[in-house]
C-alpha cells in the first residue's frame, strides 16, 4: 500500500492542475493528498492538510457547494463538474472549476483550477446580448483580453466559420492565424467521435444552449489531445445566434493521469496482475452477462500448498519472488479472456468466460500440472491446489467466491496438488 500511495503522490505531482484526494469518513471528507500546484494555490503545505477532515482544512467548503458535490459523487460514483465562487470582503473575488471523479478505491479525486477570466468573459457576453451595436468587435476586444492565458478561445459564426483564434490556439495546435480563419472548426476534427456525437453538439448550440464536454481534437501534425470545451451561442436583439465563443482547456494531461491512477488501483503492488478490488469488479460484470445472454462462467481459486515453509525457509524475500514468478508462469499459460488476479497471500483467481464446470475442470487440470513440473525463480518446486465454482441462477458473488473457497478447501484436505470442482 505504501508503494501505491508514493506512485500516486508522483502521479498527481506531474500534472499541471490543482488536484486533492479526499476519503469519505464519518460524514466528512479526510484528505489524502494534495499536490505541489494545489499547495502552491491555497499557500499551504501538504502536511498541514493531509489527515485532516475538509471542513476543517476549508471551513467554507459547505458553503459554495462543493461538498454537496463531493457527497453526491460518492454516493452514486457519477462524476460531476462544478464552478464555484470564492468570496473577499462579501464580495465575488474569484471564480474555481472542479471535476469530481470517483476512484476504483472509492476515494474521491477533484482536478480543479482558476477559471475567473472565463466568467468575466461570460458576463461580458452576458451584456453583450442585450446590445446591439459593435457586438463583434466587443467580443473580440474579450476575447483579446485573454491572449496571456493558457486557455484557448475561439469565435465562430452561425455556420462554425472560425472569426478569431487567441495565441493559446495556435499554440497548442500548431496552426497559424491565419490558416484558421475562415476555416470551419472541424479542421481540429480527430476521428475519435462518432457522428451522433457532432449531431448532439450542433442540436445544443444551435437551439440556443450551452454545450460542455470533454473532445479529442487533433493538431496540425496530427497529435491527439483532450479538451475541456464548453461553447456558448451569442445572439442578437433579434434572439438569432449570431456567433458562438468557445473555450477550452487542454486536459490531455489529467486523463493520462487519470487512467494511471485506475491502474494502480486496480493492479497488485507485487506481482502486477490485477487486484481483489478488480476481480470483484469482473466476477460483477460477469454475473451481469449471464443473467442477459446466460453464458456459463467458472471462477476458480488457487493458492500456494505450504507457502509458509517457503516463507520460513528461505524468507520472505523469497516468498514474494515465488508469488511474482508464479504469476509470470500463470499469465503465460491462460486463455487471452481468462481475468486472473491477486486474491491476497498467496491466493489467486481466475475467471473464465463462457465456460462449463466440466471444461473449467480440464483448463485447471492441465494448469495444475504446469506448475508442478516447473522451476519457480530457477530454483524452487511448488504445488497448487485448486477450487472450481461455476456460477448458478441467482447467486451472489459472494455466495460465487465462497463456493469456490470450500472446493479449494477440500483440495486441501484431500492431500493438497490437485482441483476440486463445486
Amino acid at each position: 500500500m505504501q508503494d501505491t500511495s508514493k506512485n500516486v503522490t508522483i502521479a498527481i505531482d506531474e500534472i499541471p492542475e490543482n488536484v486533492a484526494i479526499y476519503k469519505f469518513e464519518e460524514g466528512d471528507f479526510v484528505i489524502v493528498d494534495f499536490n505541489k500546484n494545489a499547495q502552491k494555490t491555497e499557500h499551504i503545505s501538504k502536511e498541514e492538510v493531509v489527515g485532516k477532515k475538509l471542513t476543517e482544512a476549508f471551513p467554507g467548503v459547505k458553503d459554495f457547494g462543493l461538498f454537496d458535490i463531493l457527497l453526491n459523487v460518492y454516493e452514486d460514483g457519477k462524476p460531476r463538474e462544478l464552478d464555484t465562487r470564492l468570496y473577499k470582503d462579501e464580495k465575488v473575488n474569484s471564480w474555481r472549476y472542479n471535476s469530481v471523479r470517483k476512484l476504483p478505491s472509492g476515494e474521491l479525486i477533484v482536478f480543479y483550477k482558476d477559471v475567473t477570466k472565463y466568467k468575466e468573459l461570460e458576463d461580458e457576453v452576458h451584456h453583450l446580448d442585450k446590445e446591439t451595436a459593435h457586438k463583434r468587435k466587443k467580443v473580440q476586444l474579450l476575447a483579446k483580453a485573454l491572449e496571456q492565458t493558457d486557455d484557448m478561445v475561439l469565435i465562430t459564426d452561425a455556420n462554425g466559420i472560425i472569426e478569431y483564434v487567441n495565441d493559446s490556439v495556435t499554440l497548442k495546435t500548431g496552426y497559424d492565424k491565419s490558416e484558421l480563419i475562415g476555416s470551419k472548426t472541424n479542421i481540429f476534427k480527430s476521428g475519435k467521435h462518432t457522428n451522433e456525437f457532432y449531431k448532439n453538439l450542433w442540436g445544443t448550440i444551435l437551439s440556443g444552449k450551452n454545450y460542455h464536454s470533454i473532445v479529442i481534437d487533433k493538431t496540425k501534425d496530427d497529435r491527439l489531445y483532450y479538451a475541456d470545451l464548453k461553447i456558448t451561442p451569442l445572439f442578437d436583439e433579434n434572439k438569432t445566434i449570431q456567433n458562438f465563443v468557445a473555450t477550452s482547456t487542454d486536459i490531455t494531461s489529467r486523463i493520462k493521469m487519470e487512467k494511471k491512477l485506475k491502474k494502480l488501483a486496480t493492479i497488485d503492488s507485487l506481482t502486477k496482475i490485477y487486484n481483489r478490488y478488480k476481480i470483484d469488479e469482473a466476477i460483477n460484470i460477469q454475473i451481469a452477462r449471464y443473467r442477459r445472454y446466460k453464458e456459463p462462467f467458472c471462477i476458480f481459486m488457487f493458492d500456494i500448498d505450504n507457502f509458509k515453509t517457503v516463507n520460513d525457509t528461505y524468507g520472505h524475500d523469497a516468498g514474494d519472488r515465488v508469488l511474482k514468478a508464479l504469476s509470470r508462469l500463470v499469465s503465460n499459460h491462460i486463455r487471452t479472456t481468462d481475468i486472473f488476479g491477486r486474491w491476497g497471500g498467496e491466493e489467486f483467481v481466475i475467471i473464465l468466460e463462457n465456460t462449463s464446470k466440466e471444461e473449467a475442470f480440464v483448463i485447471t487440470e492441465k494448469l495444475r500440472k504446469i506448475v508442478e513440473v516447473s522451476v519457480i525463480d530457477g530454483k524452487y518446486k511448488i504445488t497448487i491446489s485448486i477450487g472450481v465454482a461455476q456460477y448458478e441462477e441467482s447467486e451472489s458473488r459472494e455466495e460465487l467466491v465462497k463456493k469456490a473457497d470450500k472446493a479449494l478447501y477440500r483440495a486441501k484436505e484431500n492431500g493438497r496438488n490437485q482441483v476440486v470442482a463445486a
